[in-house]
């Protein structure tokens, strides 16, 4: 039963390429294309034209194709009528090529799309099988009994030169059918199911040496195929399957996509000798340059400039950073920075500012002007200067500021600061912060000679040598010294040589003082702690008398009292 079938089916597809053929065959034009249809998706019967040319009016669905000579020209192939309505627009029938087109392909019954016909000529005893999948699951394939292959949903397994009358199995969902070759034929097997019974729709050439002869064709030329913007792989394959050689260069295009068909050589139609070679140029994309500069987007919101960068090809990153001088969101600068040249894709990073950073005001008493502008440029603020209106000192240092050292600010902000005045004479600012850390600073004196300080009533004393431009500074840690310190002695020598001397009453933390007290305080010889050591032996000392003398009063009383 097996063996009628697979020759009924070969019976009536080589019925179908005679008939054909015959029309084929009274054509004798010179300058034809040949076209074969197959109904891969109506169930239905459907009419097939290509322009005005009817190739068939009554195409069973997945029965044996219908093949017809065309003059060489462009064509709309059409399927109409029954279930489904395709087209595949466009098509080129160049002269001296032979193509099969196919309704419903792949899982889309919409569609029609045109497969070449190797046309080249086969050995004697020999004939070619394609097989394509048009089912919506996998089907497997095997020529003459090797192993089976498994063929994707729109996929296909490519011209085979098989021996004549050999057998293809196709298995669709678990039901085989087979197809026997006859000798010099070409058969496309198109798998096909429409959720009934699977079956095979073929498209067959009876013989090739026929047809090269009807489309004008030497025994050893064939027409050379259309691969115009098609990607290298299915020119190569076109360009291999017509029987020539394909060679492919690259050259760059701003159109056409990369690895796609820009131009061949020669063009479609051209007539040319079996294993010739065709040349085609592969785009490669648009041009580009070894180096390309990085563009300016500092100043810009961070979105607008990762979009500018990465239009112009870049890949980006950003890191936030504090910045006083530009607003919260858009780009400080980048790195690499503007300008840079580097290559095509290069990887950018964009500095974005998060606003002024919170910094803490420093300490700038005592500093001149040149040395508190770079302080406060260091730490993140500006800073501006006041002198006294009535006597003003351009050399002068900071006596006071606002706001206070220590204090919490935005980046960016303000300090303003105070001047010294130029007195004419010695003059001295003492600073105590909240850490009880005190700084003593001091101008006019003597260059080269010594000052001399100390705490009042403590061990803390330190000897200072004066700068050549008048100038001293000491300082002192008051963290462990009682609060109730409240007086400094300073000992030096003025600028005009004479002595000077000067007590100042040490400020309240986060204070400083410039004007030395008029209260005349003299060290008492003993540092506090001693004091309070001898405060302490003589209570000792009273609270043992007191006990003495209460112990003799009462044995004086017991000797008093008679007995019992």
């Amino acid at each position: 039963m097996k063996s009628r079938t697979r020759s009924v089916l070969v019976i009536a597809m080589v019925g179908a390429m005679l008939s054909s053929f015959v029309v084929a065959s009274s054509a004798q034009e010179t300058d034809v294309a040949y076209l074969a249809a197959v109904n891969g998706a109506s169930t239905d019967p459907v009419a097939v034209t290509a322009g005005s040319e009817t190739i068939a009016s009554d195409l069973a669905y997945a029965a044996p194709g219908v093949g017809l000579p065309l003059p060489a020209g462009t064509y709309e192939v059409a399927f109409t009528g029954g279930t489904v309505e395709s087209a595949a627009s466009g098509w080129s029938a160049a002269a001296g090529t032979a193509q099969t087109v196919v309704s419903g392909y792949g899982v889309d019954p919409d569609t029609a799309t045109v497969y070449p016909i190797d046309i080249t000529p086969i050995d004697q005893g020999m004939a070619k099988v394609t097989v394509w999948n048009a089912t919506s699951g996998a089907v497997m394939i095997s020529v003459n009994g090797e192993p089976a292959v498994s063929v994707d949903p729109g996929m296909g397994l490519g011209t085979q030169a098989v021996a004549a009358d050999s057998t293809t199995t196709i298995d669709i969902d678990g039901v085989l059918v087979e197809v026997v070759s006859p000798a010099d034929s070409y058969m496309d097997f198109f798998a096909v199911n429409d959720g009934v019974t699977p079956r095979i729709a073929v498209s067959t050439v009876a013989s090739m040496a026929t047809l090269r002869t009807d489309l004008g064709l030497d025994a050893d030329e064939v027409a050379v195929p259309d691969v115009v913007g098609q990607t290298e792989a299915d020119a190569s394959a076109a360009i291999t399957g017509a029987g020539l050689v394909a060679g492919a260069s690259q050259a760059a295009d701003e159109t056409v996509p990369i690895g796609n068909v820009i131009s061949q050589n020669p063009v479609a139609g051209t007539m040319v000798a079996t294993g010739s070679t065709v040349s085609i140029v592969v785009s490669s994309g648009p041009d580009v340059p070894a180096t390309v500069p990085v563009p300016d987007v500092s100043g810009q919101p961070e979105g607008d400039a990762q979009k500018a960068l990465e239009d112009e090809g870049f890949v980006t990153t950003s890191t936030q950073q504090p910045s006083a001088d530009v607003e919260i969101g858009l780009v400080i600068s980048t790195n690499p920075a503007a300008g840079t040249e580097v290559a095509p894709g290069t990887s950018v990073e964009m500095l974005v500012s998060s606003g002024p950073d919170d910094v803490v005001v420093p300490d700038f008493t005592g500093m001149a002007i040149d040395e508190a502008t770079a302080a406060a440029e260091t730490a993140g603020l500006t800073i501006t200067f006041e002198e006294d209106a009535n006597n003003p000192d351009p050399d002068g240092v900071v006596i006071s500021q606002e706001p206070a050292a220590g204090t919490t600010v935005e980046g960016g902000s303000e300090v303003v600061a105070q001047l010294s005045p130029d007195l004419g004479e010695p003059w001295a600012i003492v600073t105590l912060d909240t850490n009880r850390q005190m700084t003593v600073t001091g101008i006019g004196m003597l260059p080269g000679s010594t000052v001399t300080l100390s705490v009042v009533d403590t061990d803390l004393t330190e000897s200072v040598a004066v700068q050549d431009d008048g100038s001293w500074s000491a300082s002192f840690d008051l963290s462990d010294v009682e609060n109730d310190t409240e007086f400094l002695n300073v000992n030096g020598t003025a600028a005009d040589t004479s002595d000077y001397e000067a007590t100042f009453k040490i400020p309240a933390a986060g204070e400083s003082t410039n004007e030395p007290t008029e209260e005349v305080v003299e060290e008492s010889g003993f540092p506090v702690w001693a004091w309070i050591v001898i405060a302490l032996a003589i209570i000792a000392i009273v609270l043992l008398i007191i006990r003495m003398v209460a112990g003799g009063g009462d044995e004086e009383a017991a000797e008093a009292t008679p007995e019992g």
